[in-house]
């Protein structure tokens, strides 16, 4: 009867893509959560600089018109920071109480760190919170993908992985969107319309601003950015029942336990034959089932009995054995891939094409900058969804290289627009967009889903780990230094920059990284 041949057991059959999307469903809330964090400062930072009722940063208006704000500026960037801690963490959380709890987990620090931010003031508090936030955000931005490729059969693996990127962008749109329903006609503080100075009118700071006549004080659309939070910790709460009461815990996570008996009974839900489920539980845990597949041929309490005994006499590896196994032969050249495709992701310019987007539209012609991030962000969820349909029938490494082909040309389109005084609008405004469903279909998504698929599951959580971190890290550095390098090389240069970035990830990809796309984590180790 094989491996899976217990009396009374019997596979998921068609319903079985169907629960795998359901759980899909269920996992990605916290993609989707992770998004709405990163979003949350586009449409809540002004108000908290500026807004006389609810405003909590000391700000001034810079030389240039717009608002400054050191401490405004921290607790955008500080998120960063949580989310390195958060993806050190991901790899021990994960590996002990496994992909499940670590989502799960993650919830908690989520969801009270929002209710703080909705209900206290002071900066040193907000910059807690919002660190605590981060690191829940860099623990399941590790977790996550690795729960989906853990339960994901083969041949939809790619749109499950993909998945993971359009809850993000939802996420983001998200905030965006109910950023721009709960604004409210607000004062500000920071600007006195007939004050002297190079700002003289509201318009120079913010374009669909205006100068109230009784108070001299410049009045404008505000985003309740209180509520805002408030809905950031009902998803946390959401989120937690969802994943607590929902999800189980993946196979190969069981299997690395030696939990055999409860892995079998996982994937007689996750897939559709008894033959599916068989390969798959022989690829997890081949040196836990002898020669003629004892182990798992007993009823599940005995497997698992098995299973934990060979586990237990086994050597573990500590954290440092796992760090070290990623520079050994058979693995450095996934880990080098992975880490590669996370700095194409963070340098090749995504955040100063976000940062530049509400000026590129109002010069096209766009008074309400609000509504032009939601427009932004819609697009962005739209290129995404597309990229979850191809990446099944297109292939990782095609879209890949149409990603960076389309980023590379748009920002050096972006750079003639710059370097030719900011015309044509038009040019700027196609660029805008190629350049944000470029990313989507590709650069977007496709480095999480790599992560999840290349790495050998015993290095798998280390190496997710470590490439987590080294994405937040190189967004944290982009994000604190692009201002200064956008002053010091001009907006062109800076987009002249990342275009060179995107030609040389362009060859990386084409000589390095291969299709993944329909192959078994066996076959794909046996590219390496």
């Amino acid at each position: 009867e094989g491996l899976l041949g217990e009396a009374g057991d019997a596979p998921a059959g068609k319903s079985a893509v169907y629960y795998t999307l359901f759980l899909t469903g269920v996992a990605t809330i916290a993609p989707a959560y992770f998004g709405y964090t990163l979003g949350f400062t586009s449409p809540s930072l002004l108000p908290m600089e500026a807004s006389k009722a609810h405003g909590v940063f000391p700000s001034s208006v810079a030389d240039a018109g717009g608002i400054g704000s050191t401490q405004g500026s921290y607790f955008g960037s500080l998120v960063n920071v949580g989310c390195m801690i958060g993806g050190l963490l991901s790899a021990p959380v994960s590996n002990l109480a496994g992909r499940k709890w670590a989502i799960t987990l993650a919830a908690v620090p989520w969801c009270l760190s929002w209710a703080w931010i909705a209900y206290r003031s002071t900066f040193a508090e907000l910059v807690v919170a919002r660190i605590l936030s981060g690191i829940a955000t860099g623990i399941v931005s590790a977790a996550v993908p690795t729960f989906l490729n853990e339960v994901a059969p083969t041949s939809i693996r790619g749109a499950v992985g993909a998945v993971n990127q359009l809850a993000v962008t939802v996420g983001i749109w998200l905030v965006y969107f109910l950023g721009f329903m709960l604004e409210e006609k607000g004062q500000l503080t920071v600007y006195s319309c007939d004050a002297a100075g190079p700002n003289k009118g509201c318009e120079d700071i913010v374009k669909e601003w205006s100068c109230d006549a009784d108070t001299h004080k410049c009045v404008g659309p505000l985003s309740s950015w209180r509520d805002l939070a408030w809905v950031a910790s009902g998803i946390g709460a959401l989120m937690f029942v969802c994943a607590l009461t929902l999800l189980p815990e993946t196979p190969a996570f069981l299997a690395s336990k030696g939990k055999l008996g409860a892995a079998r009974r996982v994937l007689l839900q996750l897939r559709e034959t008894v033959e599916e489920a068989e390969r798959d539980l022989q690829s997890l845990q081949p040196a836990a089932i002898n020669d003629e597949g004892v182990a798992a041929m007993l009823p599940s309490a005995e497997a698992d009995a098995a299973g934990m005994k060979h586990a237990e006499a086994a050597n573990r590896p500590t954290a440092f054995d796992q760090l070290r196994a990623l520079f050994e032969k058979g693995v450095r050249m996934q880990f080098g891939i992975g880490c590669a495709l996370m700095l194409a992701q963070q340098f090749s310019g995504i955040n100063a094409v976000i940062f530049f987007s509400s000026e590129i539209l109002v010069e096209a012609g766009m008074d309400n900058t609000s509504l032009g991030t939601v427009i932004i962000g819609s697009v962005q969820v739209g290129a995404t969804a597309v990229s979850v349909l191809l990446m099944d029938r297109a292939g990782r490494r095609p879209l890949l290289l149409f990603s960076l082909a389309a980023m590379m040309c748009s920002a050096g389109l972006m750079a003639v627009f710059f370097f030719n005084g900011k015309n044509p609008p038009a040019l700027a405004l196609v660029a805008l967009m190629c350049y944000i469903i470029g990313f989507s279909l590709g650069l977007g998504p496709i480095p999480w889903l790599i992560m999840g698929e290349i790495f050998p599951t015993h290095v798998r959580a280390a190496a997710s780990a470590v490439a987590t971190v080294l994405n937040w890290t190189c967004s944290f550095i982009v994000t604190l230094t692009f201002q200064d390098l956008a002053d010091a090389m001009t907006p062109g240069g800076v987009f002249t920059a990342f275009a060179a970035i995107c030609l040389f990830f362009f060859a990386f990809v084409f000589k390095y990284v291969p299709e993944t796309r329909g192959k078994t984590f066996e076959e794909i180790a046996s590219l390496f």
